[in-house]
């Protein structure tokens, strides 16, 4: 039985489970996108084996676009909210479920992509991110990776400062 058939019965399973007064799958999904559990982005993978959606340009691009991971789980904890407080009346996170399971979708692979991006390594092939020539980008790469680096260094120097004043 593949990934995708054993998936569809489980959510069958909880929409029995959902008929009870307590949503379990809208809870369950919010824990999902605030706790970020290692296995989800290992289950994606599984899921969409298949089935190729994002190709190494399209992650590159997630990879190079700077998002913030922590402004993605608030944006989809609040969606996830509104679903919920509709499902109270209407079912709608467990159809949506199903939905993602069985078409397996482009958008909930990337948004997948944007909430592990700072946990998961990311892995692209050496195509798929062309090194320019210009003089000027390499510069601002190299300003970019330098303020990058300035930022870690004083984050562990708070770190170690506030580690010391406690003991």
């Amino acid at each position: 039985m593949n990934i995708q058939t054993k998936s569809t019965l489980i959510i069958c399973g909880m929409f029995i489970v959902e008929i009870l007064p307590v949503p379990f799958s809208s809870i369950y999904s919010l824990y999902a996108i605030r706790k970020r559990p290692d296995w989800l982005p290992d289950f994606t993978d599984a899921l969409y084996a298949n089935k190729t959606v994002v190709d190494d340009q399209t992650i590159a691009g997630i990879l190079a676009s700077g998002h913030d991971p922590m402004a993605t789980r608030k944006k989809y904890t609040l969606i996830l909210v509104a679903m919920f407080m509709v499902d109270l009346l209407v079912p709608v996170v467990i159809p949506m479920a199903l939905y993602i399971v069985r078409v397996r979708p482009k958008w909930f692979k990337i948004i997948m992509l944007k909430l592990y991006s700072d946990k998961v390594p990311l892995t692209i092939t050496p195509a798929a991110v062309e090194i320019p020539d210009d003089p000027e980008i390499l510069a601002a790469v190299a300003e970019k990776m330098a303020e990058l680096e300035r930022q870690n260094s004083r984050f562990a120097q708070n770190l170690s400062t506030k580690t010391m004043a406690r003991n």
